[in-house]
């Protein structure tokens, strides 16, 4: 089962480390510290490593360039760690720090790679780091080891650690003192504080929540501290890659005494009070059976008495609730489906989160002008003179729907239906009669895609949330918050989100693809939300140009795999390849001579090869 693991840790000198070492044992390799001449060899636990990368950010100097230019992964790390052990002279130097992630069981190798990466990509190189992360999975213990570094890159090794705040002039920021009359120049720490481990660790959650989606699973992770989601006393210990070994075998674990005197009051605690495992439950899946209760209460608890007592006690707790009753096979008499349930408090939450949509949507005083509507659905139309194009209907009236009076709106869409197209002629409207507008999504990636597509200033939920908590970049009367693949958001975070903005006065638009409106359950935050207030749907596709090829993006949409497939055979568009990397290579090289017949046409046109929003989009 997937579990909330993210440690950080310094990799110091003072705390007689070495990163050459560290980073031999995560590559699983042999390397040699250059400074002192000393050889790390860990080659011993090769079969652990299951993928390795070196990922940089987009500016990076010459040197490191030229340093790690055709080496392998592990070479490359050598050769970076290498250098910052030369650059470092401090005897108690920090010299990098480390996040060990614990990946979710429930997704391939292939998926945690992905998920792994994205998460790198929008928190870690986007920020200017270097970053060395590898993936380990021994025995069903699947983690991710991600080494950073703790200075910026600089033409001439790396830069301070410490950095200058600038003010909006593009001067150093001060604050005026007693001690500091002139002002006393704001500085920060490059590599981040605790907060940024607190936005690390709520991005990862939110990073993982989108891909265990994107692969079909409910269970969901929560990066906010126990603490915090009123689960005092049950933190759970993580197990390590040996412990987790017998666990998965069924055999018994050994634990220290500290160990075992933990999860004996983790037992306890239960005991006493079973509820707190079916809210920690409600905070990773919505529903869940019988089984996924056991999974969880093994996690703390070994004795088979306790196991007993507490299982009985969570399946007669008032805070249970069926939604489901199990069935039967009638002529074998054998279970074929398992019941489900949810817990009064995930309940709770979704009748929340409905009142505050029935809230928002009898508020009123968010209607946009037609002159401004008009005006905006124009400058999108000739906002290329030479390609001139017309919004369809469907489209026009999406857009004064999400424009009228009331506090929210929702619009629903396949893949490629023109959400982005109306969201930017929304934009110009709301901002025209003087809104600001703001857009958030579940994913980093899904949030630069919004701000790039539509224009529209957009950052992860996870990240506004954390920016309102600490009082910054809050929502204030007459906002606008664009929500884009709200399927994916869970009841909770929506249902905080709503509350935010209810009290704030802002309006919220939820923009979704047709095929995230699940099955009524707890947790279907966006199909709970758009049943109460209607949405207005996009029911074409407009990113394809030929009509078969709209036919098929609708087939894939509603999970007719096998009849897209055949249309694309059919027109002579299935390509098939003998081995995986056969396909991979045909990918890029199509690709690749695509974005040259798209430039060479720019250049021919007299754009300077310059591509359009439409050409990018194909790309």
């Amino acid at each position: 089962m997937a579990i909330m693991f993210v440690r950080a840790q310094v990799i110091s000198r003072g705390a007689g480390r070495s990163i050459i070492s560290a980073a031999a044992y995560r590559h699983r390799t042999r390397m040699i510290d250059e400074q002192i001449g000393a050889s790390f060899n860990y080659r011993g636990g090769a079969s652990d490593l299951v993928h390795e990368e070196l990922a940089l950010p987009d500016c990076v100097p010459n040197w490191l360039h030229e340093a790690i230019d055709g080496l392998s992964v592990a070479s490359a790390s050598e050769a970076l760690w290498n250098a910052v052990e030369a650059f470092e002279t401090l005897g108690n130097a920090q010299l990098a720090r480390e996040l060990i992630i614990a990946l979710p069981e429930e997704l391939t190798r292939a998926e945690n790679i992905a998920l792994v990466r994205e998460f790198v990509r929008d928190n870690l190189t986007a920020r200017g780091m270097v970053v060395d992360w590898v993936y380990h999975d021994k025995d069903g213990n699947p983690h991710a080891h991600v080494l950073t570094t703790l200075r910026p890159l600089a033409d001439e090794g790396f830069g301070r650690k410490r950095v200058t705040i600038m003010g909006e002039d593009g001067k150093p920021l001060r604050v005026v003192t007693p001690d500091s009359p002139n002002g006393r120049i704001v500085n920060r720490v490059w590599a981040g504080d605790r907060e940024t481990m607190k936005a690390w660790k709520i991005a990862w959650a939110e990073t993982a929540n989108r891909h265990l989606a994107l692969a079909g699973h409910e269970i969901r992770l929560d990066g906010r501290s126990y603490a915090e989601q009123g689960l005092d006393g049950i933190a759970q210990k993580h197990l390590g890659p040996e412990k987790a070994a017998l666990a998965g075998k069924g055999k018994e674990l050994y634990f220290a005494p500290a160990d075992l005197a933990r999860r004996q009051e983790m037992a306890d605690r239960l005991l006493a009070e079973p509820e707190l495992l079916l809210k920690q439950l409600g905070n990773e899946r919505s529903t869940f059976d019988e089984k996924d209760i056991a999974k969880a209460l093994h996690r703390y608890v070994d004795d088979p008495t306790d196991f007993a007592n507490i299982r009985a006690r969570l399946m007669a707790s008032d805070q249970l609730v069926m939604l489901k009753p199990q069935e039967m096979d009638a002529e074998t008499g054998k279970l074929s489906e398992p019941a489900v349930f949810t817990t009064r408090d995930m309940l709770r939450i979704e009748y929340d989160m409905a009142q505050s949509a029935q809230a928002l949507l009898k508020r009123d005083g968010f209607a946009v002008s037609r002159k401004h509507v008009d005006a905006a659905i124009e400058s999108i139309e000739r906002g290329d003179p030479k390609t001139p194009f017309r919004l369809d209907a469907e489209q026009v009236d999406a857009i004064r729907h999400v424009t009228g009076d009331s506090g929210i709106a929702a619009v629903v869409g396949l893949a490629g239906a023109g959400k982005s197209t109306l969201l930017a002629a929304a934009r110009l409207a709301w901002e025209g009669e003087g809104h600001r507008v703001i857009g958030a999504a579940l994913a980093g990636k899904a949030a630069e895609g919004l701000e790039d597509s539509s224009g529209i200033k957009s950052r992860t939920l996870a990240s506004w949330e954390l920016a309102w908590a600490n009082g910054r970049d809050t929502l204030h009367r007459g906002d606008v918050l664009v929500i884009d693949e709200a399927g994916m958001v869970s009841s909770q975070q929506m249902a905080r989100v709503l509350k935010i903005a209810e009290g704030a006065g802002a309006k919220v638009v939820l923009v979704g693809d047709a095929m995230q409106l699940q099955p009524i359950q707890a947790g279907a935050a966006f199909r709970a939300i758009t049943e109460r207030i209607g949405f207005a749907e996009l029911a074409g596709v407009r990113r394809q140009r030929d009509e078969w090829a709209r036919e098929a993006s609708r087939l894939f949409a509603r999970g007719e795999v096998e009849k897209g497939l055949d249309v694309y055979a059919q027109h002579g568009h299935l390509v098939e390849a003998a081995t995986r990397q056969e396909a991979i290579g045909r990918i890029v090289a199509d690709w690749t001579e695509a974005r040259k017949q798209a430039i060479d046409r720019s250049v021919s046109e007299g754009r300077d090869g310059r591509l359009r929003g439409d050409e990018l989009l194909v790309l």
